[in-house]
């Protein structure tokens, strides 16, 4: 039976033309057997089709053994799938089906690369378009540990190839190319299947790669950015003032931080809803943001609280760009529901450096400290921290 977890992790949208990055394990390997199974077919049809119509260019003994492979290969994987389709809904992973796919795909692909004498190229490449697909469904540490006997079998073989004392390509009862160089029609028809399969097989590569590299990006993203406002996160942005201050060291040059809060947001929240309070969270974000140049940083420290970092901007300069931005939302028309809500902000400005500012730590105190005196002393207002971290802060001035 299913455990919980399991069942949570099956959602109930789920499609087999959706992600496959969002399926569970068991619902992947459905899809990486499928894959593999064109191998077995394509090679068995090939070579099915090269030993009827040129049969003195293949040794028949190899080329059967080849297509009772082929044909063992296919129904074994056939079975397991449909074992799978049943088994998906009691299990969310069949770590068997997983080690059998691995392994009969690099035993088919090393066995029929070595009958054919193209295991340095062919076979190769399909085991490296294999390993890409593989990556994205299956189990990484056995992608390795299949990886590394690979290349112990590839030292092997090419130890056979130069010693002399075996037959290369032993399929080949003849060298199955005319005089002129030109392959014979069986061969032939053996390399359009080999490239179908190619072909086919990169083109899932891409997918797979394509969907993995959207998650990688997604997942940094989410990691970086505020998922409501689209500002930087507070970990992000902490992340970036270490940065500003260790260059700001080095230069040296002033670091100006301004924290905001948005003035009685708990009561948008109750009176018109918390859609509403989203909407003033996103609009307040985007004149912060069009009120920044390029090279700062505007983040959300949490919840109605946002801060913005001006690398080589003094604590005079910082408080006009703060009484700027504090007329903007005081002046914004934000509508919801057809209702204009009013809203106001509150700023704190410190830099650094300065007395008892020393790091980022000191700056973010300094600079919310400020901010708690101008929501203290009547809201909407800028307050700049003064020089010492006993000292009471500045108001600043309205802009005419």
């Amino acid at each position: 039976m299913m455990t919980q977890q399991e069942r949570a992790a099956t959602p109930d949208d789920f499609t087999w033309f959706s992600n496959p990055l969002d399926w569970r394990p068991i619902d992947r390997l459905i899809l990486l057997g499928s894959l593999v199974m064109l191998a077995p077919v394509l090679f068995g049809v090939g070579l099915l089709l090269s030993m009827l119509l040129t049969p003195h260019f293949i040794d028949a003994a190899i080329g059967s053994f080849l297509l009772g492979l082929y044909a063992l290969h296919t129904v074994l994987l056939g079975g397991y799938i449909l074992l799978a389709l049943r088994q998906r809904h009691q299990t969310s992973d069949w770590p068997a089906f997983e080690n059998f796919v691995i392994g009969s795909f690099v035993l088919n692909v090393l066995v029929s690369s070595y009958a054919t004498g193209t295991h340095f190229s062919q076979g190769m490449l399909l085991l490296s378009l294999g390993v890409n697909i593989t990556s994205a469904l299956a189990n990484i540490r056995k992608i390795l540990v299949a990886y590394f006997l690979v290349c112990v079998v590839m030292v092997i073989f090419a130890v056979i190839d130069f010693s002399g004392q075996f037959s290369p390509a032993p399929l080949f009862a003849a060298p199955p190319l005319k005089a002129d160089g030109a392959p014979v029609l069986g061969w032939l028809v053996v390399q359009v299947a080999i490239v179908v399969a190619l072909l086919a097989i990169t083109r899932i590569s891409i997918a797979a790669v394509s969907r993995w590299v959207e998650r990688e990006d997604l997942y940094r993203e989410m990691s970086t950015i505020d998922g409501l406002t689209r500002l930087t996160n507070r970990s992000s942005f902490i992340a970036r003032g270490q940065s500003e201050l260790s260059r700001a060291r080095r230069i040296p040059a002033d670091v100006a931080c301004v924290m905001v809060d948005l003035d009685h947001f708990k009561n948008i929240n109750d009176t018109w809803g918390h859609h509403a309070g989203d909407k003033v969270l996103v609009e307040a974000s985007a004149i912060l943001m069009e009120s920044a140049r390029q090279y700062d940083e505007v983040g959300r420290y949490g919840g109605e609280e946002f801060a913005i970092l001006l690398p080589n901007v003094s604590l005079e300069d910082a408080a006009m760009v703060a009484e700027r931005v504090r007329e903007k939302i005081a002046n914004a028309r934000i509508v919801v529901d057809g209702q204009q809500i009013a809203v106001t902000a509150s700023f704190g400005v410190a830099c650094y450096p300065g007395p008892g500012i020393e790091d980022l730590n000191d700056l973010l105190k300094a600079a919310d400290k400020a901010l708690y005196e101008a929501k203290e002393s009547g809201r909407n207002r800028v307050i700049t921290a003064k020089p010492g971290t006993d000292s009471a802060a500045e108001p600043v001035p309205e802009l005419a």
